[in-house]
């Protein structure tokens, strides 16, 4: 394409807007051109922002296009504007920072101790929730399990402090415990009675927490404080500390339902997806192409005339993308040749018949975040038939025979077709009812009982196709949450399929997960294997006694992937082991990777140097020094030398038969900018 297309061909912006203080709008967002995606800051010296604008839709650039800089080239209007591409743009401007600090500034003159949630109401709730989930359990199962359940939820010490006068610090420690116990991998914490026992108690915690309205107003102010001056002080692409602290008082917010206007458009600023997956159209034509060999019996009728013989078919299958910016599409074609040899009876008169089809079957599946769509096939078919023997007992019959034939052909082709047309056409979406079955139901229908199990919202998708690669770009966060100000890293050469993970998607997980909690070493292990970390398959043949570990409120799992160097570890605020005296202090267990080419050039991702176990900002006795070497070696199995040294293999019995056996390797493995992006081929 011509770098010189006039901005008039295809132009438009996904806009969001931030109001000050005046009401006047600073716009943002992105710009979309036959160049490609590209971020944009525009203010209101460029558009009246008056106009009404609305959060993620699509606007024509009219006023540019009326305007004398609707003539220019694409690139003079990328230069006048500052555009760059999205793999080098921050999004904390100087500018975005300005208009979140406005509403930082609104949000502390609208604080409403009216809107705090209420100790009264949030007391009868968890009371009236615990009644209902009795009663779930009384009617909806065995009298074994239903005492298993609540012998594993222990509400009856809960309800001991909900009879209490107040809201003390035991009733806190009581809600928060339960909370805690409907957070994990148990089987069944999915269900929506004690999802919603769950939400109650979590409400109850907060009215807990704000019980003293004038100082819980004070404490917010305070924190609206320290909020503006982390926006003010953070870099352009946040580091994970400035994150946390933006990410951790924008949920305090929320929590206390207040400034819902400052957490949409923190929402905004920080709401990139943050987990991009995609598949190159190769890849997806080797997983679903294949050759189409079918050799099959004939036993048919046409204009009365009996037909037996045999059909051999031969084709193939191909994938293509269709280019698509709001769902992924992908077409499915079928070409090939049918050829058939058959005999033929018609009172006395019998024949011999070849025929060779041609036919080409094409099926659109469309793919969104409710599953897939499968369009009706369209077909082509053509069909040529000679008779190449006729015989009969008389020289009459076979007269007649010929003359009948001739005139009835173009009847009879036209019927062939039909049930040839007929025919591959079922085959083709029989062999597709897998598939179809399969994904029926939503892309996330096995992943949301997990998810919910560990009080995780389901994230939002977003699916397209270009003419190369399908694309999924997925934003995990909760309502409270933040995502990423800034796109991934582009790989540099070409891959079969790739994954994206923001940094923002481990503290948002991991700050509902761990923060706060106290776990012992199995049910740490037991968490950790359930979000897949690896396992160490050496025995430990010293191994100590179990010990317990207590999670910070804040970055509970460290994840930072910036300047080719990957950061990952826990942070704890109390360990103890054994008979030994618990260690309360802060305390960072981290180890550092980065990438390096093995033995074969493929990248892997190699630790460098040991464990390191670090207490910030404190001294340690001699005894608590003797606990370091033995917390540096119960996690040094956590983080193993090499990551990615070994390649994925698909199991021999796979349902795609195109995929049994096959490995993929890392191709390509980038940390910078907050994103861990991994290519495999």
């Amino acid at each position: 394409m011509q770098a010189f297309e006039t901005l008039d061909y295809f132009i438009h912006l996904r806009v969001h807007e931030v109001r000050s203080p005046d009401r006047k709008g600073y716009l943002y967002g992105w710009c979309y051109c036959k160049l490609g995606w590209h971020h944009i800051f525009l203010v209101d010296s460029i558009f009246d922002s008056s106009r009404p604008l609305y959060r993620n839709h699509v606007l024509f650039l009219d006023v540019l296009k009326k305007s004398m800089l609707g003539r220019l080239p694409v690139f003079c209007l990328i230069m006048l504007v500052g555009l760059t591409s999205q793999t080098a743009v921050a999004q904390l401007t100087s500018e975005v920072k300005d208009s979140l600090g406005k509403l930082v500034d609104d949000a502390k003159s609208e604080l409403d101790s009216s809107k705090l949630p209420d100790a009264v109401s949030a007391k009868a709730e968890m009371l009236e929730k615990i009644d209902e989930v009795n009663s779930y359990f009384d009617q909806h199962t065995s009298d074994d399990n239903r005492d298993a359940w609540l012998g594993y939820l222990e509400l009856e010490s809960l309800e001991e402090e909900l009879a209490q006068e107040g809201l003390g610090s035991e009733l806190a420690r009581e809600a928060t415990a339960l909370r805690d116990r409907l957070i994990g991998t148990t089987p069944g914490l999915e269900l929506t009675v004690l999802q919603e026992l769950r939400q109650t108690v979590q409400a109850l915690i907060s009215a807990i927490r704000f019980k003293d309205r004038d100082n819980a107003i004070k404490m917010l102010d305070g924190q609206l404080s320290v909020l503006a001056k982390l926006v003010e002080s953070a870099d352009e692409i946040p580091t994970p500390d400035q994150f946390s602290a933006i990410s951790l008082r924008v949920d305090l917010l929320a929590s206390a339902r207040q400034s819902s206007e400052l957490i949409e458009g923190f929402r905004q600023v920080f709401g990139l997806p943050n987990i991009a997956v995609r598949v190159s159209g190769d890849f997806l034509d080797q997983v679903v192409g294949r050759e189409v060999s079918r050799t099959e019996p004939v036993k048919d009728v046409i204009l009365g005339t009996s037909l037996t013989g045999t059909a051999v078919m031969t084709g193939n299958v191909s994938a293509k993308l269709i280019p698509s910016e709001t769902t992924a599409q992908v077409e499915v074609n079928l070409t090939g040749t049918v050829d058939t040899k058959n005999n033929g009876v018609n009172g006395p008169v019998r024949l011999k018949s070849v025929s060779e089809g041609k036919v080409s079957l094409t099926r659109l599946l469309t793919i969104n975040e409710n599953g897939v769509d499968f369009g009706e096939t369209e077909s082509d078919v053509s069909i040529t038939t000679k008779i190449t023997d006729m015989t009969a007992k008389s020289d009459l019959a076979l007269r007649v025979g010929k003359k009948q034939s001739a005139k009835k052909k173009p009847q009879a082709d036209r019927i062939a077709k039909e049930k040839l047309r007929r025919r591959v056409t079922e085959q083709f979406e029989a062999e597709m009812d897998g598939l179809r079955e399969n994904a029926s139901s939503k892309l996330l229908s096995k992943a949301e009982p997990v998810l919910e199990r560990l009080s995780l919202t389901p994230p939002q998708q977003n699916w397209s196709t270009s003419q190369d690669l399908l694309s999924a770009e997925i934003t995990f966060r909760s309502s409270a949450q933040l995502s990423a100000v800034n796109a991934p890293t582009a790989f540099e050469t070409g891959y079969l399929f790739s994954a994206q993970v923001h940094e923002s998607v481990v503290e948002n997980a991991f700050s509902i997960i761990l923060a706060g909690r106290t776990l012992n070493k199995d049910r740490l292990n037991e968490l950790l294997e359930n979000a897949g970390a690896p396992q160490s398959e050496v025995p430990d043949e010293d191994e100590e006694s179990s010990f317990e570990i207590s999670f910070s409120r804040s970055r509970p799992v460290i994840f930072e992937s910036r300047g080719d160097k990957l950061r990952v570890g826990l942070r704890g605020t109390r360990f103890a082991q054994g008979d030994r005296a618990p260690l309360n202090k802060a305390m960072e267990i981290t180890a550092n990777y980065e990438v390096v080419l093995d033995q074969a050039k493929n990248p892997v991702l190699k630790r460098v140097g040991d464990v390191d176990v670090d207490f910030p900002r404190e001294r340690l006795s001699i005894r608590d020094a003797g606990l370091k070497p033995i917390i540096q070696k119960e996690f040094a199995k956590i983080f193993p030398e090499l990551i990615l040294d070994q390649s994925i293999k698909i199991a021999e019995d796979a349902e795609l038969e195109t995929l049994r056996g096959r490995e993929f390797r890392g191709s390509e493995i980038h940390l910078k900018s907050g994103w861990l992006s991994i290519a495999f081929q």
